[in-house]
């Protein structure tokens, strides 16, 4: 019985993630555009576009809405972990997932950079309702030397979608370019949104499927409370140590997410077609490591080596990436990003789970998802200015002139191999 559960469970929860992480994903290439056209930046389209698009002069914009995205998230996330664990993780899933697909629809109707960060923070509260929860949810119905293939499966779920999301986002696009023409610029990059909207409907049916699971949840938040005092010292401490690297590597993040997109647009290319290939790829690599990860962890019965492995390598790609000029370098770099983030990640939250005791899960996720997102709020805003400000300078050192764009990388690098090195000393796996 808990077998067919846990198969079942995992089958509806890896459809619903690949369906709306396609929406997302279809999104993410023309967002930027969308903001820089609604600013006022962006007067035509950006493949017609002739000379520079001053990307930067948007960083402060896109920086508030991920921030947006992430205060609401935090918080939510925190709290919602709680809340699932006393009344049940399928109804806290499926009151996120209908408040996706009204941002969506909000996102839709507006043009208005204002209103625009409203309904991104209603994504944000939407968001820390489904994905900590889905996660914890398949920790509770999964045996224990069966979490990291569990969610390695569901974590594909969306680097699948991520792999051809991005191009159909853009597919979406200069279809309707090619039947409407470029008199309505906004709705035309909004059309990914459309396509958003109905596949949060989709993925909102998909998941009143989800079997009820009474494993992992208990009766009142005292006995949330009282489980997690209960956790072992050593455990307690490797989970605490975790919600700080949360936040110093949401921080991070957030700079990153900022300016990445930024960097490529004003630097590298800005035809959408090719920020779509970048993301397609980048899915597309993460995938096998991924899969891989959640496997190995499992079958050795260690998650530590592979998150350390995952962080080192990725940390020292944030140095390179602000020397690049070339898109074929930077489809490599990016590569070897993808390829150790999905090395890592799995293994990470299996390390989690593990660590949790039973009936926590969903507190421990979310307490974790509440540090990740508020130091990424904070972090998104920190970037949107180091780019606004550091973007059109250069800086000497030792001899070479180099962009001012190694401010906002370098400083997100310094502070992941600040990260590593406290998961290395201070982290330790529970024993069996």
């Amino acid at each position: 019985m808990r077998e067919e559960i846990f198969r079942r469970t995992l089958i509806i929860v890896v459809a619903a993630s690949f369906v709306i992480n396609i929406g997302f994903s279809a999104l993410s290439p023309l967002f930027p555009y969308l903001i820089l056209a609604i600013k006022g930046v962006l007067k035509e389209l950006p493949e017609l576009s002739v000379g520079m698009i001053r990307a930067h002069e948007g960083a402060v914009e896109l920086g508030f809405l991920t921030a947006a995205f992430m205060i609401t998230r935090a918080p939510t996330a925190g709290a919602i972990g709680f809340v699932s664990d006393v009344i049940g993780k399928k109804r806290t899933i499926l009151l996120g997932m209908a408040l996706y697909t009204a941002s969506a629809l909000g996102f839709i109707l507006s043009n208005s950079l204002l209103l625009f960060i409203v309904f991104r923070a209603l994504q944000g509260v939407a968001s820390g309702m489904v994905w900590p929860v889905a996660e914890a949810l398949l920790a509770d119905v999964s045996p224990r030397w069966s979490r990291g293939k569990a969610i390695s499966i569901y974590a594909s779920s969306m680097m699948i979608a991520q792999i051809f999301g991005p191009s159909l986002g853009v597919a979406v696009y200069k279809l309707y370019v090619s039947m409407e023409g470029d008199g309505n610029l906004i709705f035309a990059l909004k059309t990914p949104i459309v396509l958003l909207a109905l596949l949060s409907l989709s993925s909102l049916l998909t998941l009143l499927s989800l079997p009820s699971v009474g494993g992992g949840r208990v009766e009142r938040f005292g006995e949330v409370v009282r489980r997690l005092r209960e956790t072992p010292r050593r455990a307690a401490r490797s989970l605490r140590v975790m919600y700080i690297n949360g936040a110093i590597n949401g921080f991070a993040m957030g700079i990153i997410q900022t300016v990445m997109i930024v960097y490529i647009i004003e630097r590298i290319v800005k035809d959408p077609v090719y920020i779509g290939i970048f993301f397609s790829i980048f899915a597309l690599l993460s995938l096998p490591t991924t899969l891989l990860a959640g496997y190995l962890s499992d079958r050795f019965r260690r998650r530590k080596p592979f998150v350390v492995f995952g962080y080192l390598i990725g940390r020292t790609a944030f140095f390179i990436i602000p020397l690049i000029r070339s898109y074929l370098i930077l489809l490599i770099v990016g590569s070897l990003i993808s390829l150790v983030f999905g090395l890592s990640m799995p293994a990470m939250r299996a390390l989690q789970a593990d660590l949790a005791m039973e009936g926590t899960r969903g507190s421990v996720f979310g307490l974790q998802q509440l540090f990740l997102n508020a130091g990424t709020f904070i972090g998104s805003i920190v970037g949107g200015y180091l780019t606004k400000i550091y973007a059109v300078k250069k800086i000497m050192i030792l001899g070479y002139t180099l962009s001012g764009y190694i401010v906002p990388f370098w400083t997100a690098g310094i502070l992941g191999f600040l990260t590593t090195a406290l998961f290395i000393i201070f982290v330790e796996e529970r024993g069996d």
